[in-house]
Protein backbone atom coordinates (compact mmCIF):
# COMPACT_ATOMS: atom_id res chain seq x y z
CA UNK A 1 0.00 0.00 0.00
CA UNK A 2 0.93 3.36 -0.85
CA UNK A 3 2.04 5.92 1.85
CA UNK A 4 0.16 8.90 2.28
CA UNK A 5 -1.46 11.71 4.76
CA UNK A 6 -4.32 10.52 3.75
CA UNK A 7 -6.76 10.31 6.45
CA UNK A 8 -7.04 6.21 5.78
CA UNK A 9 -4.50 4.61 3.82
CA UNK A 10 -5.08 3.70 0.69
CA UNK A 11 -3.22 2.46 -2.84
CA UNK A 12 -1.84 5.43 -4.70
CA UNK A 13 -3.93 6.56 -7.96
CA UNK A 14 -0.76 7.29 -10.73
CA UNK A 15 1.60 9.65 -8.34
CA UNK A 16 1.81 12.63 -10.80
CA UNK A 17 -1.70 14.67 -10.85
CA UNK A 18 -2.29 17.18 -13.39
CA UNK A 19 -2.67 20.92 -12.97
CA UNK A 20 -5.64 21.33 -15.70
CA UNK A 21 -8.67 23.37 -14.65
CA UNK A 22 -12.02 21.28 -14.12
CA UNK A 23 -14.49 22.17 -16.73
CA UNK A 24 -18.13 20.85 -16.66
CA UNK A 25 -18.52 22.85 -20.30
CA UNK A 26 -16.16 20.35 -22.33
CA UNK A 27 -18.28 17.29 -23.45
CA UNK A 28 -17.51 13.67 -22.94
CA UNK A 29 -14.79 11.98 -24.66
CA UNK A 30 -16.60 8.71 -25.85
CA UNK A 31 -14.14 5.62 -26.63
CA UNK A 32 -13.80 3.69 -29.61
CA UNK A 33 -16.70 0.14 -30.08
CA UNK A 34 -14.66 -1.81 -27.62
CA UNK A 35 -14.66 0.79 -24.98
CA UNK A 36 -17.96 2.58 -25.52
CA UNK A 37 -18.75 2.23 -21.60
CA UNK A 38 -16.15 4.37 -20.93
CA UNK A 39 -16.40 8.25 -20.84
CA UNK A 40 -14.80 11.09 -19.17
CA UNK A 41 -14.50 14.57 -19.71
CA UNK A 42 -11.21 15.28 -20.66
CA UNK A 43 -10.75 18.91 -19.15
CA UNK A 44 -11.89 17.59 -15.75
CA UNK A 45 -9.04 16.90 -13.51
CA UNK A 46 -10.23 14.80 -10.74
CA UNK A 47 -7.41 13.16 -9.37
CA UNK A 48 -7.09 12.11 -6.08
CA UNK A 49 -8.61 9.94 -3.11
CA UNK A 50 -12.19 10.53 -2.42
CA UNK A 51 -12.97 9.15 1.35
CA UNK A 52 -16.72 8.61 2.55
CA UNK A 53 -17.22 9.49 6.59
CA UNK A 54 -20.60 6.72 6.19
CA UNK A 55 -19.02 3.36 7.14
CA UNK A 56 -19.99 1.16 4.03
CA UNK A 57 -19.42 -2.75 3.93
CA UNK A 58 -20.47 -6.08 2.59
CA UNK A 59 -19.77 -9.17 4.34
CA UNK A 60 -15.62 -8.65 5.91
CA UNK A 61 -15.11 -5.76 2.87
CA UNK A 62 -15.06 -2.42 3.43
CA UNK A 63 -14.71 0.90 1.24
CA UNK A 64 -11.24 2.12 1.74
CA UNK A 65 -11.42 4.90 -1.25
CA UNK A 66 -13.10 5.94 -4.56
CA UNK A 67 -10.03 6.99 -6.41
CA UNK A 68 -9.41 9.11 -9.36
CA UNK A 69 -6.74 9.28 -11.94
CA UNK A 70 -5.75 12.24 -13.99
CA UNK A 71 -7.13 12.93 -17.90
CA UNK A 72 -4.39 10.90 -19.46
CA UNK A 73 -5.58 8.00 -17.36
CA UNK A 74 -8.67 7.81 -18.80
CA UNK A 75 -7.52 8.70 -22.37
CA UNK A 76 -4.95 5.42 -22.16
CA UNK A 77 -7.50 3.50 -20.53
CA UNK A 78 -10.68 4.45 -23.44
CA UNK A 79 -7.84 3.47 -26.50
CA UNK A 80 -7.51 -0.24 -24.71
CA UNK A 81 -4.45 0.06 -22.39
CA UNK A 82 -5.82 -1.02 -19.56
CA UNK A 83 -3.40 -2.90 -16.83
CA UNK A 84 -4.52 -5.29 -14.55
CA UNK A 85 -4.64 -3.56 -11.03
CA UNK A 86 -4.97 0.16 -12.30
CA UNK A 87 -7.97 1.94 -13.85
CA UNK A 88 -8.58 5.81 -14.08
CA UNK A 89 -11.62 5.11 -11.77
CA UNK A 90 -11.64 2.61 -8.92
CA UNK A 91 -12.73 1.77 -5.48
CA UNK A 92 -10.52 0.19 -3.05
CA UNK A 93 -12.05 -2.58 -0.04
CA UNK A 94 -10.40 -3.82 2.86
CA UNK A 95 -11.20 -6.93 4.65
CA UNK A 96 -12.03 -5.69 8.01
CA UNK A 97 -10.79 -9.15 9.62
CA UNK A 98 -7.23 -8.80 8.35
CA UNK A 99 -4.31 -8.13 10.07
CA UNK A 100 -2.85 -4.52 10.25
CA UNK A 101 -0.09 -3.22 9.82
CA UNK A 102 1.50 0.39 10.08
CA UNK A 103 3.34 2.13 6.81
CA UNK A 104 5.99 4.45 6.82
CA UNK A 105 3.85 7.49 8.11
CA UNK A 106 2.77 5.45 11.29
CA UNK A 107 -0.84 4.74 10.08
CA UNK A 108 -2.35 1.78 10.30
CA UNK A 109 -3.63 0.20 7.28
CA UNK A 110 -5.58 -3.12 6.47
CA UNK A 111 -2.99 -6.44 4.91
CA UNK A 112 -5.74 -7.65 2.54
CA UNK A 113 -7.23 -4.79 0.11
CA UNK A 114 -8.58 -5.45 -3.46
CA UNK A 115 -9.18 -2.88 -5.98
CA UNK A 116 -12.18 -3.24 -7.88
CA UNK A 117 -11.78 -1.84 -11.64
CA UNK A 118 -15.22 -0.40 -13.47
CA UNK A 119 -17.18 -2.24 -16.30
CA UNK A 120 -18.83 1.08 -17.09
CA UNK A 121 -17.77 4.66 -15.73
CA UNK A 122 -18.65 8.07 -16.71
CA UNK A 123 -17.08 10.68 -15.35
CA UNK A 124 -17.44 14.73 -16.15
CA UNK A 125 -19.04 17.61 -14.51
CA UNK A 126 -22.37 17.00 -13.96
CA UNK A 127 -22.11 13.05 -13.12
CA UNK A 128 -19.83 10.41 -11.50
CA UNK A 129 -21.02 7.14 -12.08
CA UNK A 130 -19.05 3.77 -12.04
CA UNK A 131 -20.59 -0.30 -12.32
CA UNK A 132 -19.01 -3.66 -11.69
CA UNK A 133 -19.13 -6.75 -10.13
CA UNK A 134 -17.45 -8.41 -7.90
CA UNK A 135 -17.89 -12.65 -6.36
CA UNK A 136 -16.49 -10.39 -2.73
CA UNK A 137 -18.96 -7.63 -2.34
CA UNK A 138 -21.02 -8.63 -5.37
CA UNK A 139 -22.96 -5.21 -7.40
CA UNK A 140 -21.33 -2.04 -6.79
CA UNK A 141 -23.13 1.34 -8.12
CA UNK A 142 -22.21 4.47 -7.34
CA UNK A 143 -23.82 7.22 -9.11
CA UNK A 144 -23.26 11.01 -8.30
CA UNK A 145 -21.76 14.60 -9.59
CA UNK A 146 -18.94 16.90 -8.25
CA UNK A 147 -19.48 19.80 -6.35
CA UNK A 148 -17.23 21.96 -8.62
CA UNK A 149 -16.22 24.63 -6.26
CA UNK A 150 -15.89 22.36 -3.63
CA UNK A 151 -13.37 19.93 -5.39
CA UNK A 152 -11.51 23.23 -6.81
CA UNK A 153 -11.73 24.73 -3.48
CA UNK A 154 -10.16 21.21 -2.07
CA UNK A 155 -7.47 20.93 -4.27
CA UNK A 156 -6.15 24.34 -3.75
CA UNK A 157 -6.02 23.09 -0.22
CA UNK A 158 -7.44 26.50 1.29
CA UNK A 159 -8.06 26.34 5.17
CA UNK A 160 -10.43 24.18 6.69
CA UNK A 161 -11.50 21.92 3.37
CA UNK A 162 -9.99 19.05 5.02
CA UNK A 163 -13.23 17.56 5.59
CA UNK A 164 -15.23 19.60 2.67
CA UNK A 165 -17.51 17.96 0.51
CA UNK A 166 -16.60 17.59 -2.92
CA UNK A 167 -18.71 14.61 -4.30
CA UNK A 168 -22.25 13.73 -3.38
CA UNK A 169 -24.47 10.50 -4.19
CA UNK A 170 -26.13 6.98 -3.66
CA UNK A 171 -23.85 4.01 -3.86
CA UNK A 172 -24.81 0.40 -3.84
CA UNK A 173 -22.32 -2.52 -2.65
CA UNK A 174 -23.94 -5.64 -2.31
CA UNK A 175 -27.20 -5.72 -0.31
CA UNK A 176 -25.66 -2.12 1.07
CA UNK A 177 -28.00 0.91 -0.46
CA UNK A 178 -26.61 4.52 0.69
CA UNK A 179 -28.84 7.02 -1.08
CA UNK A 180 -26.95 10.29 0.19
CA UNK A 181 -23.74 9.34 0.70
CA UNK A 182 -20.93 12.09 0.56
CA UNK A 183 -17.11 11.85 -0.08
CA UNK A 184 -14.10 14.41 0.73
CA UNK A 185 -11.02 15.11 -0.85
CA UNK A 186 -7.24 14.00 -0.45
CA UNK A 187 -4.82 14.68 -3.25
CA UNK A 188 -2.36 12.52 -2.13
CA UNK A 189 1.22 12.39 -2.15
Amino acid sequence: MGACDAPKTASAPPATPQNAPASAAAPAVRADASGANFQHDPKLDAFGYYFSATPVTSGNWALASLNIGTPEDFAAWEQGKRPSAYAPIFLEFEDVTSPTAQNELGQTYRTVSFRLLPEVYRVDGSEVMFRAKDPRVGEVVFSGAFDLNALKAAKADGPGVGDLIVLRGGLQVGAERIRNISFSYFAGD
